[in-house]
């Protein structure tokens, strides 16, 4: 039964990948209304409170721009010179619905080589991600390269296999064994090693052994304790103990965002061409981040400096791509 489910998922797979953006249009243009007459207490609802919290919470700040959402470029990091506010106030549930539905399709036609895809994406600022491998190197020490569930960020963990032999991702366990090692077959590189939450130790020991690449997404979890944070003046949870702990034991930070130059999104930029998905290295959190000179103030006011920081950048790449991150989670804006 293993082995016929197996098969029947790499066929299914392969058919649905291949098949013309004509048709995904049109499935999204019949299959949206429905998911919304079925979810207006749930998912949808969801997704429509937390954009009207946002919204206001923009609009309450003075000149259009909350604390946080300045654009200026952090420690080690490049200025956005992206429009904070604006999109954010435009977009509706269904742009969110939208953004995630052709995302998911590019992530999976990415992860299995389609070259209409491979062919779109641009990097942003990889001297941030190569210098922060540079630096901890010279000390034998790894880095962690994380990010949030936002644009096409299943590309984003293979990404990584550029800077480092060694990447080790912890993914979430999805339906059943068959499907998740379909899965885990189309996410597979030479230099990419996959562990589940619970294997934590094992990882740690792997990550720090190899001076590699820890590839994580912070924004989900389950199963585990996160960190208070806030976002758009709410508290929410981010998943960072992991990123907190290898940080002191002497790991560097990356940050690292992907978003696609959709057609009628309201965060499009003429800078690149329709259809291009960007991925882009931001800010480089140097070990043991806490105990630097950016971090003892916070850190001294009961704060971690290093989640902190984290929560602020997370906060604009929403605002900068809000039809492009998952609002419709359920644990978001629960602590």
């Amino acid at each position: 039964m293993y082995k016929f489910k197996v098969i029947t998922y790499k066929l299914l797979l392969n058919i649905l990948l291949r098949l013309p953006n004509v048709f995904y249009a049109a499935l999204f243009a019949i299959a949206f209304p429905i998911y919304k007459a079925l979810h207006t207490e749930r998912a949808y609802g969801r997704v429509e409170k937390h954009l009207d919290a946002a919204k206001g919470y923009l609009a309450a700040q003075d000149e259009g721009c909350a604390p946080g959402l300045n654009c200026a470029p952090g420690l080690n990091s490049a200025a956005s010179g992206l429009n904070c506010a604006s999109p954010l106030q435009k977009v509706t549930a269904r742009d969110m619905f939208r953004g995630i539905f052709w995302n998911a399709l590019d992530s999976y036609r990415g992860l299995a080589r389609f070259k209409s895809v491979e062919r779109r994406i641009v990097f942003e600022n990889e001297d941030i991600i190569k210098g922060a491998v540079a630096e901890c190197a010279k000390i034998g020490m790894p880095v962690a390269g994380i990010s949030i569930h936002q644009g096409s960020f299943e590309l984003m963990h293979r990404a990584l296999c550029h800077y480092s032999e060694h990447v080790h991702l912890i993914t979430d366990s999805v339906g059943d064994a068959a499907f998740r090692d379909v899965l885990a077959e189309l996410r597979s590189d030479p230099h990419l090693t996959e562990y589940h939450p619970e294997e934590t130790g094992r990882l740690i020991r792997e990550l720090f052994r190899t001076k590699g690449i820890l590839a994580m997404v912070y924004d989900q979890g389950k199963n585990t304790k996160g960190n208070t944070a806030e976002l758009f003046g709410r508290q929410t949870t981010l998943y960072l103990r992991l990123i907190e702990k290898i940080n002191r034991m002497g790991a560097g930070i990356v940050t690292f965002r992907t978003w696609t130059e959709m057609h009628g999104s309201p965060s499009r930029d003429s800078k690149y061409p329709e259809g291009s998905i960007v991925i882009r290295f931001e800010t480089f959190y140097p070990p043991k981040y806490d105990e630097t000179v950016a971090g003892k103030a916070t850190s001294q006011a009961g704060e971690s400096a290093l989640v902190k920081d984290i929560a602020s950048e997370t906060e604009r790449w929403i605002a900068e791509h809000p039809d492009q991150w998952s609002w419709n989670y359920h644990q978001n804006f629960v602590v």
